[in-house]
Order: structure tokens, then C-alpha cells, then sequence
């Protein structure tokens, strides 16, 4: 019978196409590849590779075995992070994961606070714009931004919405004291516009395609909702950020909310996990931080 270890070696050749460049991929000896391939032929009694001078060419049997071996080195790197999850059960410790517009205005500032009401718990953040899949140990909590219409998360993840978040469009309080504000969409249209490309394209409201059909420009685009907040606050024109952004930026003057882009703020933990005392201690710290700032995420500004 084969080994796991066996299957490694084998998908790092056929996805490299040589026993040295697999080597190097698993940080072992090229020796040793080829013995583990050697191996895991004999056990099957088929040949997975036809040697050719250009490398390792997979045969009918090893295409074929390539995706059931893929399923295999998922499910195997699952249990680990399982195995890494009970750990950190045990351990006090929190994976946290969120994108970078939630952890710069949210996360990362309240974590000073947390550490040192609760020092002996660790907290790593992982920051990314990925849907990470917290049923199998990918991270232990999640901070999330969803639109209103998403489905259900899973029954095994427990989910506790936090605010129902909008959407504004902001200007720089110097570009106001020079430009003057626009309070509704038809005037945006006299105004230079900081728009979104790539993915936060499909963010762009109606009333933006609007305002430059109208004859607003744009001044420019970007992908990155922290460079649209930053090309705003230097007073280069107008443009959408969310209202957690936004808000919390005293350089940035509110000009109109819109209900176009509107999201579920939340918070999710794997079910397991939820009663775990220092688990339990973060998701009300966290929950109790966003209450305090509700209104500001969800664009009812008070005075700063």
C-alpha cells in the first residue's frame, strides 16, 4: 500500500514535470523523488510516468490519477489545520481574519486594547479580500463585509451581524472650502470623480455612469479602496468609500450617502469554537467596539 507522502511527491512531478524542479518544490533531494515515484509504481503495479528528454511525461493512468490526488492533498492539509486549530484552542489563541479597509479602521486599532485587557491571549490577522473557509480551520473568526443578498454561511458557523454598513460619497474638507459641496447626485456632476477599476468597478453607483454622462471626469481610477480614500483626502475630486472609511478620516467631509452599495457588517465563528472563553471575550469586545461606532458605519455622522 501507498503512503500519503508517495502522493505528494507524485503531484509535485507531474505539476513540475521533472524530479528535479519537484525536488526543489518539496525542499528534498532529487534522489529521493524519484524513489518515492519508484515506490508508489510498484504499490499500483502501473507505470504513472514515461521518462522522455524533455522530463517526466505523465501516462493515461497518471493523468487520470492527478485530480483524486489533488482531493487528497486538500483533505490531508485540512486535518492539519484542524489539528492546528485544536491547538490553539488549548493555547489561547485567535485567527482572525478580515480585509484591510476593516482591519485599518476597525481591527487594528482596537487590538491594543483587547491584548492588554486579556494579555494572555494571541490574536494573528490574516488580511486579505479572499472568502477564507472557516469550517475547515482556514481561520477561527471572520470580519466580514457581505452584501445583503448572501446566502446562508453554513451550518456550522455562527454569525452575528454586527451594523448594516453604507456607502458615501466623500470629498477632502479643503476641496469643499475651494469647490464647494455636492449634496445629491446631479450636482456631483460638476465635480472631477475618483472611481473605482477592476473589482470595485461593480461598486460604482448609477448615479456615478450618471454624473459622467453628464460631463464629470474622471480624475482617476483605482483598484484599491485605501488609494481612492487617499486620492480623495489630497482634494483631487469626489468619490465613493465606505462610511467606516470615510468617517473615521477627519481630513474627509461626507457629501451624500446612497443605499446602492449597502452591506451586512459581520462577525462569524466556526460553531465550535463560538463558548471557548478567550474566543467568547474577543467576539463580545469586538461586538461592543462596532456599537459604539455604529453610526458612523452606518453614515449617520455625529459630531467628530
Amino acid at each position: 500500500m501507498f503512503e500519503w507522502g508517495d502522493l505528494r511527491h507524485f503531484l509535485a512531478v507531474a505539476k513540475s514535470g521533472s524530479t528535479l524542479s519537484a525536488a526543489k518544490i518539496l525542499n528534498v533531494n532529487q534522489t529521493t523523488v524519484a524513489r518515492r515515484i519508484a515506490a508508489l509504481e510498484d504499490a499500483l503495479g502501473e507505470k504513472l510516468f514515461d521518462k522522455t528528454a524533455g522530463g517526466y511525461r505523465l501516462t493515461e493512468l497518471g493523468a487520470a490519477m492527478v485530480q483524486s490526488a489533488e482531493r487528497v492533498e486538500t483533505e490531508v492539509e485540512a486535518f492539519g489545520r484542524m489539528v492546528a486549530q485544536r491547538s490553539r484552542k488549548l493555547l489561547g489563541m485567535i485567527r482572525v481574519t478580515t480585509n484591510d479597509v476593516l482591519a485599518d479602521c476597525l481591527l487594528t486599532p482596537w487590538l491594543r486594547e483587547f491584548t492588554q485587557r486579556f494579555p494572555v491571549v494571541q490574536v494573528e490577522t490574516i488580511i486579505t479580500d479572499r472568502q477564507m473557509d472557516l469550517s475547515r480551520g482556514d481561520a477561527d473568526i471572520a470580519l466580514r463585509a457581505a452584501t445583503l443578498s448572501s446566502g446562508p454561511m453554513g451550518d456550522d458557523i455562527v454569525v452575528r451581524r454586527l451594523a448594516t454598513g453604507k456607502w458615501g460619497v466623500y470629498a477632502s474638507t479643503a476641496y469643499v472650502a475651494e469647490n464647494g459641496l455636492p449634496t445629491n447626485p446631479d450636482e456631483l456632476a460638476a465635480h472631477p470623480i475618483i472611481a473605482g477599476s477592476g473589482e470595485l468597478s461593480r461598486f460604482d453607483p448609477a448615479f456615478m455612469k450618471q454624473a459622467r454622462a453628464k460631463g464629470a471626469v474622471i480624475r482617476q481610477a483605482s483598484s484599491s479602496i485605501l488609494n481612492i480614500a487617499g486620492a480623495i483626502k489630497s482634494g483631487l475630486g469626489c468619490g465613493p468609500l465606505p462610511c467606516v472609511l470615510g468617517e473615521l478620516d477627519p481630513d474627509l467631509t461626507l457629501c451624500f450617502t446612497f443605499d446602492e452599495a449597502d452591506y451586512a457588517l459581520l462577525l462569524m465563528t466556526r460553531e465550535e469554537m463560538r463558548n471557548l472563553p478567550h474566543v467568547r471575550a474577543f467576539n463580545d469586545f469586538i461586538a461592543s467596539r462596532t456599537s459604539a461606532l455604529r453610526h458612523m458605519i452606518e453614515g449617520r455622522p455625529q459630531n467628530r
